[in-house]
């Protein structure tokens, strides 16, 4: 059935509410949101509805399988869809949670989407966005992706991002265009040390003040060849 998109402007407290619950709506009813973080705008489906993940892939011009990012607002969600996680774990990560660190970790089988990912991981994030954590409540566990079609630009406001997603996006909420931000720092935990594979707008330093032996990621060039700036 088609669904014309319908956007809302988050300035002001009407069509905000109504913005929140059309994108709770719509999230149930597996389809596509986007939505402000801390970082960027997310396009976002659930995360445990495998027919609206491959909706996500679909909309966004990937082949199945490729990496997504989950979002929680509630640390508790985490052993859901990833394991090995303890309690003395969980209260490390909430000294950057809410916040841009993603974490990479073993992931569970019951994310149907996921199981034929190899090594079977999964990446999570609690962003610091009132509009992002009122979406979720204490039990939504979102997949998201960047606010672009695989090869485009990434979108800055909801005019750009609405231009390349159409309506295959059912619920635009509209902050505005976000002010320029580092993207998360990225540090798995799969490997028997902690690996900072990106630096962003969490540094080494400030991990390391929680989490001990964490080594950073070095790429290996080819010899005689220059290293290329990176985004």
């Amino acid at each position: 059935m088609f669904v014309s998109a319908r956007v809302f402007s988050l300035s002001h407290p009407a069509p905000r509410e109504n913005g929140i619950k059309a994108a709770q709506e719509a999230l149930a009813a597996g389809r596509a949101v986007v939505f402000p973080t801390d970082t960027s705008y997310a396009v976002a489906v659930r995360a445990m509805d495998e027919k609206a993940v491959n909706l996500l892939w679909q909309i966004k011009g990937q082949t199945p399988k490729t990496p997504l990012t989950i979002f929680i607002a509630n640390i508790g969600l985490i052993n859901k869809f990833s394991s090995g996680v303890t309690e003395e774990s969980k209260i490390q990560y909430l000294n950057f949670w809410p916040g841009s660190l993603t974490l990479i970790l073993k992931g569970l089988n019951n994310l149907l989407w996921n199981k034929a990912i190899v090594p079977n991981v999964v990446s999570v994030r609690m962003p610091l966005h009132p509009v992002a954590h009122e979406i979720m409540g204490d039990q939504e566990i979102l997949a998201t992706t960047s606010p672009n079609k695989a090869g485009q630009v990434m979108g800055k406001n909801i005019a750009e991002i609405k231009a390349q997603f159409g309506n295959d996006v059912s619920v635009y909420l509209d902050a505005g265009e976000l002010n320029p931000s580092a993207p998360s720092s990225i540090l798995d935990l799969t490997s028997q040390l902690p690996v900072l594979v990106r630096e962003g707008g969490v540094s080494l330093d400030e991990i390391s003040k929680v989490i001990k032996n964490v080594v950073k990621e070095v790429e290996e060039l080819p010899r005689d060849e220059e290293q290329q700036p990176s985004n």
